[in-house]
């Protein structure tokens, strides 16, 4: 049976791999509300596909629902409550922050993994060199964009998303963010606070302004990432404060360090006046309650909301697919579990919609601490865990392994999918290696510090153990969120960290505390870091820019929340990042490249990438979500039969 699911798997991959052999390149065109065409002028370094959306689902005889017929239950884990971009990066906070805050950006991620130009916004753009090579790209915004107040959204709101997200101020206030200024002219003397002046940044009009990227930071592979920003309230985030905006760029007319630290402590965790499909209603801890935005004009395509309320609760999970089929929830999306995804499609009142996975789950380990800070820590770790049994026990057939940090879903993997297989090394179950690794490290002693280590002494009731040349024992303290995952790999490492000496420890708790220990331990004094090893998943975008994650710059921050630096690791990044959009065969070579050598540094303990399942109850017209894609950003396409 398992077998069977993983030939299924592949042949989507086959598949998926026949579209993008098809690729040609070529500029994008999408209707504008007015029904002219608006063409993007960079395909953003993604080549073109012609995925379709799933076909409306037809209505089922019956339907097995408790929810209202104007309201969208959805079920996820935990929600830390972090509802603006800029601190944390929970995807559960992300729904949140797409439904209430998203769809109004200058360029849009499509479901296909491409940056397009946004029909909906931009009512034209233009872009121009100046002598010194420097891109100008002029945004002409459509007069029809409302906050959920009513209020009209203008240039200045875009100004502010920029100078809020490129200021020193949010970084003061341990918040980071990689869309809004990096690459445009003055963002580096800006950012760190050197002027107050953010030169390559204009308010041309009441609905025009300029972003001017810098000529050094060109050819640039995703380009339009550099000038995709959307707006923020300029009255909430900065009231009373004047944009000035001269030839020498934009400032504000007065300190503003006070104004952000309120967004940090307030605004933060509940968001008043935005611009997406949903306002943001309230969060008791569990659960967040949203409402329709009457002023919203619509997503990409042309769709409103049809739903008037959208209800995203904390459910175990235990049960959150049991909660679909009995009707108590609509939605429960990115199931991985082979048993859930069985029950699921052999129920009468669910639909199972699946689809390959854009990235991959994995244990990340803290680089900067604890014994995990030697590399050979970790590789012994990946010898001593048999990833075959946490995948059988978890996926059940729905996915495969993977061996650096890739998805299947990804057109780079996709097209170097055979040189990955050759140029990786397998990582396998193996105690032997697992040993060798650790004969490597300081923990070659036994409890005096001074007799060196016989691993054939070891054994599974662990009385024999590897310590330093301190006396400590060589222990690992892994915190999981996920009862079904965590559970898999503690039965590993109870198993088999004895009989290479090791002591690892997991500790089951919830997701804020996962996500607090592993994005912010740098942060925390040594006296108060506990854990260094954690069970997660992560999906990439259309903008796979390994720099905000891995490139030693980010280290001290939480964006490279394995605290890891390397240089041969820092080129491979930026030379990824220095090819023109056109040059995909560049970029994936050097995409292998960065996998072999992220794989020698084993940052993180890849473990699979799989299918991704979003079952909803049968009362639900259909889900259109793709490996780009999630529910909020199709939420418009989403609605009830009207008998339910």
């Amino acid at each position: 049976m398992k077998k069977t699911k993983f030939l299924s798997l592949l042949l989507v991959i086959l598949m998926l791999a026949t579209l993008l052999a098809a690729c040609d390149g070529g500029a994008q065109t999408s209707p504008s509300p007015s029904g002219s065409n608006v063409v993007e002028d960079s395909p953003g370094g993604v080549p073109e596909t012609n995925v379709e959306s799933p076909p409306p689902f037809v209505a089922p005889s019956n339907f097995n629902t408790k929810t209202p017929a104007d309201t969208l239950v959805v079920g996820t884990p935990a929600i830390a409550g972090d509802f603006i971009d800029g601190w944390g990066n929970s995807s559960y906070d992300q729904h949140i922050k797409v439904l209430t805050g998203g769809f109004y950006s200058t360029y849009y991620q499509s479901p296909e993994g491409q940056l397009l130009l946004n029909p909906t916004v931009v009512q034209d753009v233009a872009t121009s060199y100046d002598d010194d090579g420097n891109k100008t790209y002029t945004f002409t915004l459509y007069e029809d964009l409302y906050w959920n107040n009513g209020d009209q959204i203008t240039a200045q709101d875009y100004i502010a998303f920029i100078m809020f997200y490129s200021g020193p101020q949010i970084t003061e206030q341990g918040g980071s963010y990689s869309y809004g200024g990096p690459g445009i002219v003055g963002y580096s003397e800006f950012k760190a606070g050197e002027t107050e002046i953010f030169a390559g940044v204009q308010l041309v009009d009441e609905f025009v302004f300029s972003m001017t990227i810098d000529a050094i930071e060109l050819p640039f592979f995703w380009e339009t990432s550099y000038v995709m920003v959307r707006p923020i309230n300029k009255e909430v985030y900065f009231p009373g404060v004047e944009i000035i905006s001269d030839e020498n760029g934009i400032r504000f007319d007065t300190d503003v360090y006070d104004l952000v630290a309120n967004i940090a402590s307030e605004e933060r965790y509940a968001p008043t006046i935005t611009c997406g499909p949903y306002i943001f209603i309230s969060f008791d801890g569990t659960t967040v309650n949203l409402q329709r935005n009457p002023y919203f004009k619509s997503d990409q395509l042309g769709y409103k909301p049809t739903f008037e309320y959208i209800i995203q609760m904390e459910v175990p999970s235990e049960t959150d697919v049991d909660l679909v089929l009995s009707g108590d929830i609509d939605l429960n999306t990115g199931n991985i579990e082979g048993s859930k995804i069985e029950k699921a499609l052999a129920s009468e009142y669910a639909v199972a919609h699946s689809y390959l996975r854009p990235g991959f789950g994995f244990i990340g380990f803290t680089c900067d601490w604890s014994p995990t800070k030697d590399a050979n820590v970790r590789w012994a770790i990946a010898y001593m865990i048999d990833r075959n049994a946490i995948i059988d026990h978890v996926l059940e057939g729905y996915g495969g392994l993977v061996d650096a940090s890739y998805g299947m879903a990804q057109w780079t993997y996709q097209s170097r999918r055979r040189e990955i297989a050759e140029s990786l090394t397998q990582i396998a179950f193996n105690l032997e290696k697992a040993n060798e690794h650790l004969d490597q490290t300081e923990w070659v002693f036994e409890e005096d510090g001074v007799t060196p280590f016989d691993s054939s002494l070891a054994n599974s009731d662990g009385t024999y153990m590897r310590h330093n040349s301190d006396g400590e024992a060589l222990v690992i303290r892994h915190y999981s969120a996920s009862s079904v995952v965590g559970g898999a790999i503690e039965a590993e490492a109870i198993k088999n960290a004895p009989l290479i000496g090791m002591v690892y420890e997991v500790t089951h708790g919830d997701f804020d505390t996962l996500t607090n220990h592993f994005y912010y331990g740098y942060s925390m004094p040594d006296s108060e870091r506990v854990y260094s090893a954690f069970n997660l998943a992560t999906n990439f975008t259309a903008v796979d820019d390994k720099y905000w994650y891995f490139h030693s710059d980010q280290l001290g921050t939480w964006q490279n929340s394995n605290q890891i630096g390397d240089d041969e690791l820092d080129e491979i990044i930026v030379a990824m990042r220095s090819l023109d959009p056109t040059q995909t065969d560049e970029h994936a070579d050097l995409w292998l490249a960065y996998q072999i050598r992220w794989q020698q540094l084993l940052p993180s303990l890849p473990l699979y990438s799989n299918q991704y399942f979003d079952i909803f109850n049968s009362v639900v017209t259909q889900v259109p979500t793709t490996p780009y894609a999630n529910w909020e950003d199709v939420i418009c396409q989403i609605s009830k039969f009207p008998n339910s």
